[in-house]
């Protein structure tokens, strides 16, 4: 799926793709950014969490979660 969000740091929204992933028995979403970086969020009570990769800015996985609530397709 494909949703927006806007990015904290420069202010600009941006067009991520998001692709369902097994992680560890957890149902993920694989974010995937437009250079193809990519790390996979699992939510958990509520909260969106990145949980294969320490270095992401937590300001980023907090509007990158609230863009993923935003979006009418996905359920968890």
């Amino acid at each position: 799926m494909r949703f927006t969000y806007k990015d904290p740091i420069t202010d600009s929204e941006i067009e991520l793709n998001a692709e369902p992933e097994d992680y560890n028995g957890e149902q993920g979403l694989r974010i995937i950014f437009p250079e193809k970086d990519s790390f996979v969020m699992v939510q958990k009570d509520g909260s969106w969490e990145v949980v294969d990769d320490e270095d992401i800015n937590p300001a980023i996985v907090e509007a990158i979660g609230k863009g993923l609530q935003t979006h009418p397709n996905y359920n968890v």
